[in-house]
């Protein structure tokens, strides 16, 4: 009898209220330095804003192996471009910081009086790098000056045949798993191809007159690929903002421009090209007359000819190689070039498994990764990027990736690669004038709602600690989120154990 009443007191307490009942999580005493760093990330996991997401975070000492702090460091999450993580580390595993693309140049035909009597036929290694991003002055810049200057040895002033463009290296499945459809007008969601020029995209701007009567589009590099159409309304009201809505139609380079624009105006993006072979052979094409050499027959990428082209008396007159390996992995990293990373699961494929497709590049991926202790069946990789919403791994397997290429002999490469906090890359602008500035080295992760950080952190004892920390599913600013980032690695760098 007296039970009941005691229930039945706190039952009338509670509803009484007008509100549930809320528990508070009880922190331990704090006694070490590592029980100290513990609780701040508790404090700073419990920020109430992302409260609603999905938060998982490992922190390992290398020095020691110790677990400095874990929170569902075990639950699968979307890894955005953290997913480039165990793309580069394998790539770099297997390949060496030395590789270089290869890309050959053939004519299959005779020179008289300066006339190629023939055609010019460039075989692709599936190199991402022939672009303006590796000129030091992009206005000034000929990306195939060798190549012009290789046809000038050879007296080729006029070539009569076709450009063949011959891009088996890779298969023809241009985008990834997932993909979504709005993303693949821009520059991030390029498709990858056996010949790429200029990562497969162009800038573009358009631009409207001061006195709202004309709309410009220039295109840069222009190689007459990308077409345009208009639905635009130019407004001249303060009260109305510019709101631009653009949209590359799919397999196609017909780009639409809607929405709203004022007067005296300029927007400018970067627009992902459809068909890279054809895009390289128009770049190649146009850069060649510019320069006095006239190409009089068509641009024709190999899939499109009726019959296999045979290498019978192919005369070898240039082969352009990358910049190493190494340099590439750097702007794959530190710029998060989707691209690269793309590109460099198909290498995979072409060199050690059955062909230059992304499953068999996801095969030697997995395969490597089993040396890091990630079991096939325990993570799911669909693309190298990280753009696909479908790829999951958990925060414990990228560090067991990062521990595992630490102690690789090609880890201090790899470390390097990554951005570094208050100094370059994608976290080049955060935690500046902090103790985490040039402290960390981390990968990104950016999609929508999800924001991942995952790298290395040298503590003020000079001791390395490896983390990663993953956010998913998130509502609020994503500053919050950012900031909660910045807050940890901030933590880590001004550990000490003294």
């Amino acid at each position: 009898m007296i039970r009941k009443c005691v229930v039945a007191a706190i039952t009338i307490s509670i509803l009484s209220s007008g509100c549930a009942p809320r528990y508070i999580k009880q922190h331990p005493p704090v006694h070490s330095a590592s029980e100290k760093l513990a609780y701040q990330m508790d404090l700073l996991v419990e920020t109430p804003e992302i409260q609603t997401a999905t938060v998982g975070i490992l922190v390992q000492s290398l020095d020691t192996g110790e677990i400095m702090y874990q929170h569902n460091a075990q639950k699968l999450l979307m890894p955005a471009s953290n997913e480039k993580i165990p793309t580069s580390a394998v790539a770099l595993m297997k390949f060496g910081p030395d590789f270089r693309y290869q890309t050959n140049l053939y004519t299959n035909g005779t020179v008289e009086d300066g006339i190629l009597n023939g055609d010019l036929i460039i075989v692709g290694s599936g190199d991402p790098t022939i672009s303006y991003r590796f000129c030091d002055d992009a206005d000034s810049c000929v990306i195939f000056r060798d190549w012009i200057t290789s046809l000038g040895e050879h007296h080729i002033k006029e070539i009569r045949g076709d450009l063949i463009g011959i891009d088996d290296v890779f298969d023809d499945q241009h985008i990834g798993y997932g993909w979504t459809v709005d993303n693949l007008t821009y520059y991030y969601s390029a498709e990858v191809g056996g010949l790429m020029l200029n990562e497969n995209y162009a800038q573009v701007t358009l631009s409207v007159d001061s006195m709202g009567q004309n709309l410009d589009f220039s295109v840069f590099p222009d190689y007459g690929v990308l077409t345009f159409r208009t639905d635009l309304s130019i407004i001249d009201d303060e009260d109305e903002e510019t709101e631009i809505n653009i949209f590359r139609e799919t397999n196609s380079n017909l780009v639409t421009y809607s929405g709203t624009i004022k007067p005296g105006q300029k927007i400018t993006e970067d627009i992902a090209i459809h068909h890279p072979t054809r895009y390289f052979l128009s770049g190649l094409a146009h850069e060649l007359a510019r320069h006095g050499i006239a190409v009089k027959g068509e641009l024709i990428d190999s899939d499109e000819l009726d019959s296999t082209i045979i290498m019978h008396d192919w005369h070898l007159i240039h082969t352009h190689l990358s910049p190493p390996f190494s340099d590439v992995l750097n702007v794959l990293m530190k710029r998060s070039q989707n691209l690269y990373a793309e590109s460099f699961v198909k290498l995979l494929g072409y060199h050690f498994g059955k062909e230059g497709s992304f499953e068999e590049g996801e095969n030697i991926i997995r395969e490597t990764l089993v040396r890091f202790g990630l079991e096939d069946d325990s993570y799911q990789y669909k693309d190298g990027s990280g753009l696909s919403r479908y790829n999951y791994i958990s925060p414990a397997q990228i560090v067991k990736i990062l521990r595992g290429m630490y102690y690789h002999q090609y880890g201090n490469i790899f470390r390097q690669s990554l951005p570094i906090a208050g100094i370059d890359g994608t976290i080049g602008y955060r935690m500046k004038g902090t103790s985490a500035e040039g402290k960390i080295f981390a990968k990104t992760g950016t999609i929508s709602n999800v924001r991942c950080l995952s790298g290395y952190a040298t503590t003020r004892d000079d001791e390395t600690l490896v983390f990663s920390i993953m956010v998913n599913n998130f509502l609020c600013d994503v500053q919050v989120v950012m900031d909660l980032q910045d807050q940890i690695c901030i933590a880590l760098s001004s550990f000490s154990r003294n």
